[in-house]
Protein backbone atom coordinates (compact mmCIF):
# COMPACT_ATOMS: atom_id res chain seq x y z
CA UNK A 1 0.00 0.00 0.00
CA UNK A 2 1.39 3.51 -1.14
CA UNK A 3 -0.24 6.34 -0.21
CA UNK A 4 -3.78 5.10 0.12
CA UNK A 5 -3.38 3.09 -3.07
CA UNK A 6 -3.22 -0.46 -3.82
CA UNK A 7 0.55 -1.80 -5.37
CA UNK A 8 0.51 -5.10 -6.77
CA UNK A 9 3.79 -6.02 -5.33
CA UNK A 10 2.92 -9.94 -4.21
CA UNK A 11 1.22 -11.98 -7.13
CA UNK A 12 -0.74 -15.48 -6.62
CA UNK A 13 0.95 -17.91 -5.24
CA UNK A 14 0.50 -19.84 -8.52
CA UNK A 15 2.99 -18.42 -10.10
CA UNK A 16 5.13 -15.02 -9.99
CA UNK A 17 8.87 -16.46 -9.71
CA UNK A 18 11.50 -14.03 -10.16
CA UNK A 19 9.03 -11.12 -10.26
CA UNK A 20 7.70 -12.51 -6.87
CA UNK A 21 11.60 -12.19 -5.97
CA UNK A 22 11.80 -8.96 -7.04
CA UNK A 23 8.79 -7.53 -5.29
CA UNK A 24 9.88 -9.37 -2.03
CA UNK A 25 12.97 -7.75 -2.05
CA UNK A 26 11.58 -3.84 -2.83
CA UNK A 27 9.18 -4.58 -0.08
CA UNK A 28 11.71 -5.55 2.47
CA UNK A 29 14.39 -2.33 1.60
CA UNK A 30 11.15 -0.05 1.26
CA UNK A 31 10.97 -1.28 5.36
CA UNK A 32 14.60 -0.55 5.41
CA UNK A 33 15.14 -4.06 5.99
CA UNK A 34 18.43 -5.25 4.95
CA UNK A 35 17.45 -8.63 3.99
CA UNK A 36 16.49 -10.28 0.02
CA UNK A 37 13.75 -12.42 1.46
CA UNK A 38 11.18 -13.20 4.49
CA UNK A 39 10.23 -16.18 5.89
CA UNK A 40 7.12 -17.77 4.85
CA UNK A 41 5.60 -21.49 4.99
CA UNK A 42 3.15 -23.36 2.56
CA UNK A 43 -0.20 -21.85 3.79
CA UNK A 44 -2.48 -24.88 2.89
CA UNK A 45 -5.94 -24.00 5.75
CA UNK A 46 -4.60 -26.11 8.85
CA UNK A 47 -3.74 -25.71 12.37
CA UNK A 48 0.31 -26.40 12.15
CA UNK A 49 2.77 -24.11 13.14
CA UNK A 50 6.05 -23.54 12.33
CA UNK A 51 8.84 -22.92 15.41
CA UNK A 52 11.42 -20.72 13.85
CA UNK A 53 14.25 -21.39 16.59
CA UNK A 54 17.11 -21.83 14.25
CA UNK A 55 18.99 -18.21 13.45
CA UNK A 56 21.12 -20.17 10.59
CA UNK A 57 18.34 -21.82 8.99
CA UNK A 58 17.64 -21.19 5.20
CA UNK A 59 14.95 -18.99 3.64
CA UNK A 60 14.60 -22.28 1.29
CA UNK A 61 14.15 -24.61 4.15
CA UNK A 62 11.52 -22.49 5.84
CA UNK A 63 9.49 -22.73 2.22
CA UNK A 64 8.85 -26.13 2.32
CA UNK A 65 6.87 -26.06 5.80
CA UNK A 66 2.89 -26.77 5.24
CA UNK A 67 1.62 -24.49 7.90
CA UNK A 68 -0.32 -22.06 8.79
CA UNK A 69 1.28 -19.81 11.62
CA UNK A 70 5.02 -18.69 12.10
CA UNK A 71 6.46 -18.15 15.33
CA UNK A 72 9.74 -16.79 16.23
CA UNK A 73 12.28 -15.40 19.04
CA UNK A 74 15.09 -14.39 16.50
CA UNK A 75 15.87 -10.96 16.07
CA UNK A 76 15.99 -9.35 12.24
CA UNK A 77 14.24 -12.14 10.84
CA UNK A 78 11.33 -11.31 8.90
CA UNK A 79 8.61 -13.98 8.79
CA UNK A 80 5.01 -13.08 6.64
CA UNK A 81 1.61 -14.45 5.71
CA UNK A 82 0.10 -13.95 2.94
CA UNK A 83 -3.65 -13.18 2.66
CA UNK A 84 -6.70 -12.05 0.13
CA UNK A 85 -9.61 -12.47 2.15
CA UNK A 86 -8.42 -14.87 5.36
CA UNK A 87 -7.59 -13.04 8.78
CA UNK A 88 -4.09 -11.95 9.16
CA UNK A 89 -3.11 -12.21 12.43
CA UNK A 90 0.06 -10.72 14.50
CA UNK A 91 0.85 -11.99 18.42
CA UNK A 92 3.90 -10.24 20.22
CA UNK A 93 4.95 -11.57 23.65
CA UNK A 94 6.81 -8.21 25.10
CA UNK A 95 7.95 -10.27 27.66
CA UNK A 96 9.64 -12.60 26.31
CA UNK A 97 9.95 -10.70 23.37
CA UNK A 98 8.57 -13.31 20.84
CA UNK A 99 6.74 -13.01 17.75
CA UNK A 100 4.48 -14.47 15.18
CA UNK A 101 1.95 -14.84 12.55
CA UNK A 102 -1.00 -16.76 11.79
CA UNK A 103 -3.03 -17.50 8.35
CA UNK A 104 -6.53 -17.82 9.61
CA UNK A 105 -8.81 -18.67 6.81
CA UNK A 106 -12.41 -20.27 7.52
CA UNK A 107 -10.93 -23.69 7.42
CA UNK A 108 -7.82 -23.13 9.91
CA UNK A 109 -10.28 -21.16 12.36
CA UNK A 110 -12.46 -24.06 12.23
CA UNK A 111 -9.58 -26.13 13.04
CA UNK A 112 -8.61 -23.61 15.81
CA UNK A 113 -5.08 -22.26 14.19
CA UNK A 114 -5.19 -19.02 16.63
CA UNK A 115 -5.23 -21.77 19.78
CA UNK A 116 -2.72 -23.87 18.58
CA UNK A 117 -0.65 -20.80 18.11
CA UNK A 118 -1.10 -18.93 21.59
CA UNK A 119 -0.12 -22.75 23.05
CA UNK A 120 3.23 -23.12 20.80
CA UNK A 121 3.95 -19.54 22.54
CA UNK A 122 3.36 -21.05 25.85
CA UNK A 123 5.46 -24.89 25.02
CA UNK A 124 8.23 -23.02 23.55
CA UNK A 125 8.68 -19.96 25.25
CA UNK A 126 6.84 -19.85 28.33
CA UNK A 127 4.72 -17.13 27.12
CA UNK A 128 1.01 -16.47 29.40
CA UNK A 129 -1.19 -15.66 26.70
CA UNK A 130 -1.90 -13.15 29.04
CA UNK A 131 1.20 -10.70 27.78
CA UNK A 132 0.12 -11.56 24.46
CA UNK A 133 -0.92 -8.87 21.96
CA UNK A 134 -2.84 -9.35 19.22
CA UNK A 135 -3.39 -7.27 15.75
CA UNK A 136 -5.92 -8.21 12.94
CA UNK A 137 -5.42 -6.97 9.39
CA UNK A 138 -7.97 -6.60 6.58
CA UNK A 139 -10.19 -9.34 6.04
CA UNK A 140 -13.11 -10.57 4.71
CA UNK A 141 -15.75 -9.62 7.52
CA UNK A 142 -19.24 -10.57 8.76
CA UNK A 143 -21.18 -8.29 5.97
CA UNK A 144 -19.37 -10.13 2.84
CA UNK A 145 -18.62 -13.80 3.67
CA UNK A 146 -21.66 -15.39 2.77
CA UNK A 147 -21.38 -19.42 3.19
CA UNK A 148 -23.75 -22.05 3.20
CA UNK A 149 -25.04 -24.33 5.86
CA UNK A 150 -22.31 -26.78 5.81
CA UNK A 151 -19.60 -24.40 6.46
CA UNK A 152 -21.77 -22.38 9.61
CA UNK A 153 -22.57 -25.50 10.85
CA UNK A 154 -19.26 -26.46 12.71
CA UNK A 155 -19.38 -22.75 14.25
CA UNK A 156 -23.09 -22.74 15.06
CA UNK A 157 -22.19 -26.01 16.81
CA UNK A 158 -19.25 -25.05 19.02
CA UNK A 159 -20.06 -21.50 20.04
CA UNK A 160 -23.51 -20.98 22.32
CA UNK A 161 -23.29 -17.22 21.07
CA UNK A 162 -22.81 -17.79 17.79
CA UNK A 163 -25.42 -14.83 16.96
CA UNK A 164 -22.61 -12.96 17.58
CA UNK A 165 -20.56 -14.28 14.10
CA UNK A 166 -23.33 -15.44 12.30
CA UNK A 167 -25.99 -13.97 10.91
CA UNK A 168 -28.67 -16.33 8.50
CA UNK A 169 -29.84 -15.05 5.82
CA UNK A 170 -33.25 -15.67 3.91
CA UNK A 171 -31.60 -18.07 1.72
CA UNK A 172 -30.78 -20.37 3.76
CA UNK A 173 -27.11 -18.71 3.82
CA UNK A 174 -24.98 -17.54 6.33
CA UNK A 175 -22.62 -14.35 6.66
CA UNK A 176 -19.80 -14.91 8.76
CA UNK A 177 -17.74 -13.06 10.79
CA UNK A 178 -14.19 -14.48 10.84
CA UNK A 179 -12.25 -11.83 12.80
CA UNK A 180 -15.10 -12.01 15.48
CA UNK A 181 -14.71 -15.75 15.63
CA UNK A 182 -10.70 -15.77 16.11
CA UNK A 183 -11.48 -12.24 18.74
CA UNK A 184 -13.88 -14.65 20.33
CA UNK A 185 -10.73 -17.81 20.50
CA UNK A 186 -8.57 -15.81 21.50
CA UNK A 187 -9.78 -14.62 24.48
CA UNK A 188 -10.78 -17.96 25.57
CA UNK A 189 -7.16 -18.85 24.84
CA UNK A 190 -6.52 -16.37 27.65
CA UNK A 191 -5.83 -13.55 25.35
CA UNK A 192 -6.73 -10.07 27.53
CA UNK A 193 -9.75 -8.65 25.43
CA UNK A 194 -7.94 -5.15 25.66
CA UNK A 195 -4.86 -6.75 24.21
CA UNK A 196 -7.10 -7.94 20.98
CA UNK A 197 -7.47 -5.08 17.95
CA UNK A 198 -9.70 -7.07 15.39
CA UNK A 199 -11.24 -3.63 14.15
CA UNK A 200 -9.55 -3.96 10.66
CA UNK A 201 -11.31 -2.90 6.87
CA UNK A 202 -13.22 -5.34 5.27
CA UNK A 203 -11.24 -6.56 1.93
CA UNK A 204 -14.63 -6.83 -0.29
CA UNK A 205 -16.28 -3.57 1.04
CA UNK A 206 -12.70 -1.67 0.20
CA UNK A 207 -11.58 -3.70 -2.53
CA UNK A 208 -10.21 -0.59 -4.25
CA UNK A 209 -6.98 -0.88 -1.31
CA UNK A 210 -7.02 -4.45 -0.40
CA UNK A 211 -7.36 -8.05 -2.54
CA UNK A 212 -10.22 -9.95 -1.84
CA UNK A 213 -10.24 -13.46 -3.78
CA UNK A 214 -14.28 -13.91 -2.57
CA UNK A 215 -14.70 -10.75 -5.00
CA UNK A 216 -12.07 -10.41 -7.57
CA UNK A 217 -11.18 -14.27 -7.88
CA UNK A 218 -7.62 -14.37 -9.32
CA UNK A 219 -5.66 -11.88 -7.79
CA UNK A 220 -2.80 -10.98 -6.02
CA UNK A 221 -2.17 -10.90 -1.85
CA UNK A 222 -1.45 -9.03 1.06
CA UNK A 223 1.48 -9.20 3.10
CA UNK A 224 1.41 -9.18 6.67
CA UNK A 225 4.96 -9.36 8.12
CA UNK A 226 6.67 -9.41 11.84
CA UNK A 227 10.09 -9.00 12.49
CA UNK A 228 11.44 -8.67 16.08
CA UNK A 229 14.23 -6.05 16.79
CA UNK A 230 17.34 -6.91 19.02
CA UNK A 231 17.04 -5.54 22.19
CA UNK A 232 20.97 -5.46 22.92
Amino acid sequence: MVNGERKPFFFSEKGGGRLFLKHEKIFLNSLKIDRKNFFRVVQVHSNYVCVLKDPDILVSEVGKFEADAIITHIPNCPIAVLTADCVPITIYDPIKHVTGLVHAGRMGTQKNILTKTIEAFSREYGSSPKDLIMGMGPAIRGCCYEVNESSALPFIKKYSLCSKFIKKTEKNKFFLDLPMINRLEGCKAGVLTENIYADGPCTVCENHRWYSYRKEGKTGRLITLAMLQSRE
